[in-house]
């Protein structure tokens, strides 16, 4: 609900080919790091890679409060979320698949045909749906809204499952659907990110921690060596995906590190496809354990990147500004009432 749609459009080129690398690149250090390192099976490999590949654009806010959300480097990170997102956690829906069952051609064209077709019904009969339901039913208290668009939430999740997919993604293509039918300063937007931010978001990060077993750090090395090794990959793929795009584009180091700060921090898609794994019996305890300390220094060094990054754009902005200002301060405005005086 939060992405702006409009600025991801604008740069649409840009976004896909940082989409594109931002998924790429640590879905391929992340299989070698999987397979190599840690032994894992290709499967597990594959589904351990698509954690680095998803981002939470958690310092987000941060740069939205200061008036920097339509930079062009901002909304190409914002736009190659949702790209890369999207394939993370379409490839957690076929692991998941191929864990499960056998895998033949069959499988194939049911899960395509089965994905499109869930697909193209909320993102084209919500938006149709919802807008008449709020001309017809909407009021200034705004409780109908609310309960119609949480009843959409449940109920698109839940049918995610029918198509093959994960009730996360039917949550997040929900949150696209109806991006721009809920203001950013709106009651409901605010109602929703109130029940969002004391609700549901605690209780998903209790049952999470209720799960890991803190003395694993203490007694049982090989979490350790996991948390760095995920922790390593994790930093080193969002940089080298962030690098290489600016390098493309031909975007200077503030620019680059500012994407870097934007798309290293891993938390939503993250937890969620650790935490399936885990339900499953593909991941164990120590790959859990680990997820939790590369989403607590991938967070931390996110914020730190983009608040260093975010003050030294506003300087060079400040900067600019007043080599402008220099340079009018010499000019006069006449009023003149006919112009052929």
């Amino acid at each position: 609900l939060e992405i702006n749609i409009s600025e991801v459009k604008k740069n649409k080129h840009h976004s896909l080919l940082f989409g594109f690398l931002t998924f790429g690149v640590p879905l391929i250090l992340g299989t070698i790091s999987g397979f190599y390192i840690l032994r894992l099976n290709i499967l597990q490999s594959v589904l351990f890679a698509s954690m680095f590949s998803s981002h939470t654009l958690l310092t987000f806010p941060l740069v939205s409060k200061l008036g920097l959300s339509k930079r062009p480097e901002v909304s190409t990170t914002i736009g190659g979320t949702i790209i890369t997102d999207t394939l993370a956690l379409l490839i957690l829906a076929v692991i998941i698949k191929m864990y499960n069952g056998s895998i033949n051609h069959f499988f194939w064209i049911k899960l395509f045909i089965s994905i499109s077709l869930y697909t193209i019904s909320v993102l084209f009969l919500l938006p149709k749906l919802t807008r008449w339901f709020f001309k017809k039913y909407a009021n200034e208290n705004g409780i109908e809204e609310y309960v119609f668009i949480f009843s959409l939430l449940f109920i698109v999740s839940y049918l995610a499952h029918f198509a093959g997919l994960e009730p996360i993604i039917g949550a997040f293509l929900v949150g696209l659907s109806l991006n721009r039918l809920i203001p950013e300063k709106s009651i409901l937007m605010n109602r929703i990110h109130f029940v969002g931010n004391s609700l549901f978001i605690p209780y998903f990060l209790i049952s999470v921690g209720m799960i890991i077993e803190p003395k694993a750090f203490i007694s049982d090395w090989k979490t350790w060596e996991v948390s760095l090794v995920m922790i390593i990959t994790a930093l080193i793929s969002k940089y080298l995906a962030s690098y290489f795009f600016g390098k493309i584009v031909k975007y200077d180091s503030t620019q680059k590190n500012l994407m870097f700060g934007l798309s290293v921090n891993q938390a939503a898609a993250t937890l969620a496809a650790v935490l399936i794994g885990f339900e499953l019996g593909i991941f164990n305890e120590t790959i859990l354990s680990g997820t939790i300390m590369m989403i607590i220094v991938t967070t931390f060094v996110g914020a730190v990147t983009t608040n260093k990054a975010v003050k030294t754009i506003l300087s060079k902005v400040t900067r600019t500004h007043k080599k402008k200002k220099e340079k009018l301060s010499e000019r006069i405005l006449l009023p003149i009432h006919n112009p052929n005086n």
